[in-house]
């Protein structure tokens, strides 16, 4: 009987083994010193569109012409579950091994259509990650940022930027009486997301797309009642009610690996 358990216990040790390298392997961090370089790009567009921000329809007389959305901490992770977590405090802090698989920015992202824009790119571990954790951030005085306009990796710093204060702008117009009337919404809003996707990075000399894409139909749509918020006025009540919609549109986001290179998340 002894040499049976004695048996019997190299096997589980055996297993055990095996069980934590097959656990570490599905982590970049712990278990794999290659890496890889990564492109990260983020579209934002009307649900259906290909060609606009927001169409304007007989339902819906407004249009998006512009928007700039400033994003921190995009951060690739292998373990994920959908949620949303309001961060309306400071960062946590980061460790040295989560650092290397987190974007950092802040990045203010200029959407002037729906085509994806490239605003980042990194060296990442190879591994399977699974999703992302993203910040939209506020914008502070003397911040170091990244411009996805000067795509050059050189970091400014803000004094007088027009996002300052800020995450989110955008410009359009809404038609009252008939009249187009121009408008420019900007939202201070701090939010820290996640979203599942296939974000897994081979190991490769090349650079490897990773996009993100975010829809814009809902963001002057009252969130309970469907109804078109008029972004004119000023009340701190509408402006609540826009702050809402920009907020839940950005759950119905998703991304992953872009292997077409189309700025679109791949089937």
């Amino acid at each position: 009987m002894k040499k049976k358990n004695i048996i019997a216990l190299f096997i589980f040790i055996g297993l055990l083994i095996f069980a934590v390298g097959c656990k570490n392997s599905d982590d970049p961090v712990t278990s794999n010193s290659n890496t890889s370089p990564v492109n990260l790009s983020v579209g934002f567009s009307k649900v259906g569109s290909s060609n606009s921000l927001l169409k304007t329809t007989a339902a819906d007389s407004l249009r998006i012409d512009s928007v700039v959305a400033v994003f921190q901490r995009i951060k690739f992770e292998s373990h994920i579950e959908t949620a949303t977590i309001d961060s309306m405090g400071n960062d946590t802090m980061e460790t040295e091994s989560e650092s290397n698989y987190t974007f950092k920015g802040p990045f203010i992202v200029h959407i002037r259509d729906s085509s994806a824009i490239n605003f980042a790119n990194q060296m990442l571990p190879a591994g399977i990650y699974t999703g992302i954790k993203f910040k939209i951030h506020t914008m502070h005085n003397g911040e170091k940022y990244e411009d996805s306009d000067n795509y050059n990796h050189q970091m400014g710093a803000a004094n007088n930027d027009s996002m300052m204060g800020y995450s989110i702008a955008v410009w359009g117009a809404i038609k009252k009486d008939g009249v187009w009337v121009s408008f420019a919404f900007k939202s201070n809003i701090e939010v820290e997301y996640k979203l599942k996707g296939n974000f897994t990075i081979a190991v490769s000399t090349t650079s490897i797309n990773m996009a993100l894409r975010f829809y814009t139909a809902d963001w002057f749509k009252d969130v309970q009642t469907g109804l078109l918020l008029d972004p004119t006025i000023s009340t701190s009540e509408n402006r609540a009610n826009i702050n809402n919609a920009i907020k839940k549109s950005f759950e119905k986001g998703y991304g992953g690996r872009d292997l077409n290179d189309d700025g679109h998340p791949d089937d």
